[in-house]
């Protein structure tokens, strides 16, 4: 007879599970699931400064520890991931196999223990991208971490407003964009702009922290950049057939959420 796992076994291997994948879909109001990061777990040991500036970094932006860590990882590392051109809308990424399972390695470390101990689930996107840096820089995570915290420096308000500024003028001109070709007429209400050849947020915030509903206003942003690119290469009569069967492709992966 199998023995019954505890509460507390029962919600370990919940969270095993779920972070063997790094996005998954989610129930939500609508025809369409919504998309979530999954997180993972890190535990390494920093010195007490590192910490403390963890969590006065936290405090500074009101947002929880494990949030401003996954943030710092992201920002601060080096890029290694490619946009996926899987049809599944919850591979997005592809990560180098050589940096994600390499071979044996010698790994650089701290030489101290460290005072406290980080013990957090970020994002898996972030855990990712300290996993391949580490495998790169041949650096301890442990390393790595704490050198982050001690030289990560947010944008100062005075950057911040630069940005705020940048957006908005990015934003009139998508809007004039819109409003030229009537393809996205509502786009100065929404939280991304298509100015013709990407995408962008309005605030600038990363991927990782869309919430379902941003995910799903990107996705029929994509979709409407996707159909205006297949008529222009349709009224072409030099058009590049390598780019129309990749805009075709692409495509394919958005839903249909015109009827919304």
């Amino acid at each position: 007879m199998k023995q019954k796992l505890t509460k507390h076994q029962r919600y370990y291997r919940k969270k095993k599970k779920d972070s063997g994948q790094d996005f998954r879909t989610v129930e939500k109001d609508g025809p369409y699931p919504g998309i979530r990061v999954s997180r993972k777990p890190l535990k390494v040991n920093v010195s007490q400064q590192a910490f403390d500036r963890l969590v006065d970094l936290a405090d500074q932006v009101g947002i929880t520890r494990w949030e401003m860590l996954s943030r710092i990882i992201i920002k601060s590392l080096p890029s290694y991931a490619s946009n996926s051109a899987s049809m599944n809308p919850t591979h997005r990424y592809d990560w180098p196999e050589r940096l994600m399972h390499p071979a044996q390695i010698n790994v650089k470390y701290k030489g101290t223990t460290g005072e406290k101990q980080i013990n957090y689930s970020i994002t898996s996107t972030a855990w990712n991208k300290l996993h391949c840096h580490k495998t790169a820089s041949r650096l301890s995570k442990a390393r790595i971490v704490q050198s982050l915290l001690l030289t990560y420096k947010p944008c100062t308000q005075e950057q911040l407003e630069k940005a705020r500024e940048f957006y908005r003028q990015r934003r009139a001109e998508a809007s004039s964009y819109g409003a030229a070709f009537n393809v996205f007429p509502k786009l100065h209400q929404a939280n991304f702009l298509d100015i013709g050849s990407e995408i962008i947020h309005v605030r600038d915030i990363p991927a990782e922290y869309w919430t379902d509903d941003e995910l799903m206003e990107y996705e029929q942003c994509f979709r409407n950049m996707c159909l205006r690119n297949l008529s222009r290469l349709q009224e072409d009569d030099r058009q590049s057939t390598q780019e129309f069967d990749y805009w075709t492709r692409m495509l394919a992966t958005t839903a249909v959420l015109d009827d919304r």
